[in-house]
């Protein structure tokens, strides 16, 4: 496989590792803000390209036998004349790897850089803004505890729909709905914190395909509808539920 492959497929396996470890750093640390969030997978995905430059150009100088203790040496390597930057140079003007028997050379590489850049450091922002991170109280620090209500519900419809008639009485709105059937149904979640004067409500659809259970379908409906405390009381006590334990993400 040419050696650009190859790079391709580490650099979009760095962006989803990155993309990982940021949701799990926010969600360890309780940061529920959206443009700190953001700026934090920003800020990753450049260290994470500077350092891997760095190793990069180091293995480079050393021919393959490049330590740890001098790899941390030469972090710095950017803020002052170097021969890191001097390699660099070198590569930009005569290339690392070839395409199709052409070697791959000054802004066609300088493009192909730019291009890793942005995958390494996009992937971890888009991750961010696609995971709808779990309600955090910002008042007491903690997370919402989750509930998820036993019963199964009929498959639901229309997001906007359900939401609004679940809002204006969740208790007596899903009491109103039908079962649901062995492999396609709805369940509801219940994030409650006593002490908070608003909890949230998530729906999802779930389908599972008939004699493969581990083949399952999981669609949000409603994610994270405000309810109030009175509303999210009434109903954990009306339906049977189960406190569920921790997630990661």
């Amino acid at each position: 496989m040419p050696i650009i492959y190859i790079n391709v497929l580490l650099v979009f396996g760095i962006g989803i590792v990155l993309g990982y470890s940021v949701l799990v750093l926010c969600k360890l640390s309780k940061v529920g803000n959206y443009k700190i969030r953001i700026g934090l997978a920003l800020l990753i995905g450049i260290i994470t390209l500077y350092f891997q430059w760095s190793a990069y150009i180091g293995y480079l100088i050393n021919e393959g036998s490049h330590s740890l203790e001098s790899y941390i040496n030469s972090l710095g390597w950017i803020f002052y004349d170097s021969i890191e930057k001097e390699v660099l140079v070198e590569l930009y003007h005569y290339g690392a790897y070839e395409v199709f028997n052409t070697q791959v050379t000054d802004y066609a590489l300088f493009f192909i850089w730019l291009i890793e850049a942005a995958i390494i450091i996009a992937i971890p922002i888009l991750a961010v803004f696609r995971y709808v991170p779990l309600p955090i109280s910002g008042t007491y620090n903690k997370f919402y505890d989750q509930y998820t209500l036993e019963k199964d519900f009929r498959s639901l419809g229309s997001g906007e729909l359900t939401a609004l008639r679940i809002h204006e009485g969740p208790a007596a709105a899903l009491q109103e709905f039908e079962g649901g059937k062995a492999n396609r149904h709805s369940k509801i979640k219940i994030f409650y914190l006593p002490q908070e004067s608003k909890q949230y409500l998530k729906a999802e659809n779930i389908s599972i395909q008939r004699g493969n259970e581990s083949k399952t379908a999981v669609d949000v409906i409603v994610k994270y509808l405000e309810i109030s405390t009175p509303q999210a009381k009434e109903l954990l006590e009306t339906f049977r539920n189960r406190k569920d334990g921790f997630q990661l993400l």
